[in-house]
């Protein structure tokens, strides 16, 4: 059957105009996701090949977020004062080793310690990714630069996690710790065969704040931007139950084996990667950004009633729930990073992505510990439950949010000499 023209088009259209350094920033993305194998199946090693309890992993799920958070705060206090691709670099090298040397620690102790450095290090990408995205794009093609971005992420994730359950099922788990590092290094190589001019090139944002030589207000005094990242907080505490809770309840209640899982995580990697940068750039056209945010929140809360219903194939369940979170993640996270990024100023560019990225690791890192350790408790049908009542608020409440954030807009646009 004959794609039609129109679709044709409007899938080529959605990739074009974006700047080339954002391709090769994609790229490297791509080559370190792909290896990213360490996440998705870091409760079951804890509990099967170390014979940890579910308290004890979500411990770990906790100590991997809170790397996550720190480094957010560290990684938008530095993108103000050091170039974007110098920190993306050392991110990577020092990450990918770190990894590796995760595979010989078996002390809880220790590795809760470790795992928290090693994020530390490997999450001061995120912030060093954005800065560079948002320095290499104009506003008509932010939310698509940073959609390529999160394709090259979740193309990589759909290939990683597949990978890594067949090296589980073959080898052992100690294998995917070898390949996450390797891969975090091979991508900092990457990176300097094409940006390694630029390691120590100020950015735009550095050039700004030095030529304005006045202190601008951060983010952190921004009330409407900070409940605008409260209640997208909550609704990501539900959605990454995707990572902690949802593939304890694949294995003990549907029975799948670490390979199905890691299907799973395929097909939502790949669903992201086929259809996210069409719906962005229609979104786009409209010059709408803030209401498809709302209704992915919206989403995400619906998707988990998949997980309630008792259907007689499991895979109904699974591939529903994939669905319609898949969606609901596609219009929300692209459009979260845009508002964040445009309600900025150059100056204080970095205060913005890196409070935007500690919303998001905190949300990462409180979400294990909200339901793992009361699985056996509550049940997982109430869990659900509550994913999906808090998602739907959420989304309600930033519905109602929306008219501060369209009333900066207009401001930005009555200041601007065009």
């Amino acid at each position: 059957m004959q794609i039609p023209k129109f679709i044709q088009a409007s899938y080529i259209d959605a990739y074009k105009g974006v700047a080339k350094e954002v391709w090769i920033i994609a790229i490297i993305q791509l080559i370190n996701r792909s290896g990213m194998m360490v996440l998705p199946f870091l409760a079951l090693y804890l509990t099967e090949a170390l014979d940890w309890t579910t308290s004890m992993a979500s411990v770990a799920g906790f100590a991997f977020g809170a790397g996550g958070f720190v480094s957010a705060y560290i990684g938008g206090w530095l993108l103000d004062r050091m170039p974007s691709f110098k920190l993306m670099f050392w991110s990577l090298i020092l990450g990918g080793f770190s990894f590796v040397l995760l595979l010989f620690i078996e002390n809880f102790y220790l590795f809760i310690i470790w795992i928290f450095i090693t994020t530390t290090i490997a999450d001061l990408l995120r912030p060093a990714a954005m800065g560079a995205i948002a320095e290499f794009s104009e506003e008509s093609n932010l939310t698509r630069s940073i959609s390529l971005l999160r394709l090259a992420i979740n193309l990589g994730i759909a290939i990683g996690p597949a990978i890594g359950g067949f090296l589980i099922a073959t080898i052992g788990y100690k294998s995917i710790f070898i390949v996450d590092g390797f891969t975090c290094i091979l991508a900092g190589c990457f990176l300097f065969l094409k940006f390694g001019s630029r390691l120590n090139t100020k950015s735009k944002n550095q050039k700004a704040a030095e030529a304005s030589g006045s202190k601008q207000k951060t983010a952190y005094s921004d009330k409407s931007f900070l409940l605008f990242l409260f209640f997208n907080m909550v609704m990501l505490c539900m959605f990454f139950q995707i990572l902690h809770t949802v593939p304890l309840y694949f294995r003990n209640v549907y029975q799948l084996s670490e390979f199905e899982i890691g299907i799973f995580f395929m097909m939502n990697g790949f669903l992201i990667f086929a259809t996210e940068m069409p719906i962005i750039y229609a979104f786009e056209k409209k010059k709408e950004t803030y209401r498809p945010m709302v209704i992915g929140a919206l989403l995400i809360g619906v998707s988990f009633i998949f997980l309630i219903l008792d259907f007689h194939w499991v895979w109904i369940s699974i591939i529903l729930y994939n669905l319609i979170t898949s969606i609901g993640e596609i219009i929300n996270f692209p459009f979260i990073s845009t508002l964040s990024i445009l309600r900025s100023e150059p100056q204080n560019k970095g205060s913005y992505i890196g409070l935007m990225s500690m919303m998001f690791s905190f949300a990462f890192m409180i979400a294990p510990l909200l339901f793992m350790p009361f699985i056996d408790t509550l049940g997982y049908n109430l869990i659900w439950a509550i994913c999906v009542v808090a998602s739907l608020v959420s989304g309600i409440a930033l519905f109602f949010l929306r008219p501060s954030f369209e009333h900066k807009k207009r401001a930005a646009n009555i200041a601007s000499p065009n």
